[in-house]
């Protein structure tokens, strides 16, 4: 049987772009059950020349410096954008008013708000959608979701997190696009990455209903390279909060862009009455698991590699302990995407998702103006 085939508009061809074009290529190998396969037609960039490079790159049989473009393309069905925050709006609603689905990186829009508005519309409109959270899609966080379903944990008390990386520490690190407000959002490491550790919340833990939160930004300023120029900082470098969920969990999370060592280091604790689970996100093919039913002289963490029992995991290696990789979590991400528009799958983060982790990130920039806990919208 002839599978449907899905012509792909990518808008944006940076690190994640790229990431998202391994994905497309790397998915009919991995996923050949898929029900639908993925198709390159139109990459988005700018200037031209550089559009034309990247095209021919990436697989690209057209190329086009307008994204309006790319979405009245009749051969594109699924809209990907990997652009930067402040064009999510414009062009997600332009993608959805054509009928075209949507495949969009985190954090959606400039707020809640906007997330909220385009999860609405795609709603309405009866499109699928995917958000690029990528982090709970990794097979061992499968594997802690199905321990807390199993009852391995009792009854799950709390969560503590961190996601922390040190690429803005230098204080004479350049002003960019991310430090705007205007185009990469209010939200600087906690829309950066502090999204991901809320969607792994809303995973593992539970739906946070409030919030106590600061934000601090010991670099206000950073020279534009353009002009030469310092310019103020937009958004934090550091956010700190409590959080509680609406089932009685309660947490603590820190994200920073300025913590000087850390490459990737997003890690979680999450405790319950039975059990707890430890995460490294650099060690992430790997999890430990504390049961405290066993017997006392052999209590303590068990190290688990990931292997071909926690899925999707065996669709690339059926050898434990060999990993994944970052780019290979977008390859899973199109899986969801291709299964949903071709078989009505649910995705595990659409626009629904994104939406309610902008509101839930909207809720901790309010606590920390206001200095009080604050409910999530």
């Amino acid at each position: 049987m002839t599978k449907k085939r899905l012509g792909i508009g990518l808008i944006g061809a940076g690190f994640i772009g790229r990431a998202h074009a391994f994905g497309y290529h790397t998915m009919p190998v991995v996923f050949a059950e898929a029900g639908a396969m993925p198709v390159l037609k139109v990459l988005c960039e700018s200037p031209a020349d550089r559009a034309q490079k990247l095209g021919a790159e990436l697989g690209f049989p057209k190329t086009t410096t307008d994204w309006r473009e790319l979405i009245a393309d009749p051969e594109v069905d699924i809209v990907d954008i990997c652009a930067p925050s402040n064009l999510h709006r414009e062009i997600a609603l332009a993608a959805i008013a054509a009928g075209k689905h949507l495949y969009c990186e985190k954090p959606v829009g400039l707020s809640g708000a906007e997330s909220t508005e385009i999860a609405a519309a795609a709603a309405k409109k009866g499109i699928k959608t995917q958000v690029g959270f990528s982090y709970v899609r990794h097979p061992v966080i499968g594997f802690a979701k199905k321990l807390i379903d199993e009852g391995a944990l009792g009854k799950v008390l709390h969560m503590r997190w961190t996601y922390n990386e040190d690429y803005m520490r230098d204080p004479e690190a350049p002003f960019t696009w991310r430090n705007d407000p205007k185009l990469g959002s209010k939200a600087g490491a906690l829309g950066d990455l502090g999204a991901h550790g809320i969607a792994m919340t809303r995973l593992l833990a539970g739906e946070i209903s409030a919030i106590c939160a600061r934000t601090i930004l010991p670099h206000p300023m950073r020279k534009d390279p353009a002009t030469g120029q310092m310019r103020q900082v937009g958004n934090e470098d550091i956010a700190d909060a409590l959080f509680e969920c609406e089932n009685g969990v309660t947490g603590i999370f820190s994200t920073s862009r300025i913590s000087g060592g850390s490459k990737m280091a997003f890690t979680f604790e999450l405790v319950g009455t039975l059990g707890t689970i430890r995460w490294d996100a650099e060690r992430y093919n790997e999890i430990q698991f504390f049961d405290a039913r066993d017997p006392r002289d052999r209590g303590g963490f068990r190290t688990i590699l990931v292997n071909a029992a926690h899925t999707p995991f065996g669709n690339f290696c059926p050898a434990p302990g060999h990993g994944l990789g970052f780019n290979d979590f977008k390859v899973i991400e199109i899986y969801e995407l291709m299964e949903a528009i071709a078989n009505g799958k649910r995705v595990m983060t659409d626009m629904n998702d994104g939406a309610k982790v902008g509101r839930i990130m909207d809720a901790v920039l309010d606590s920390a103006e206001k200095r009080a806990w604050v409910k999530v919208a």
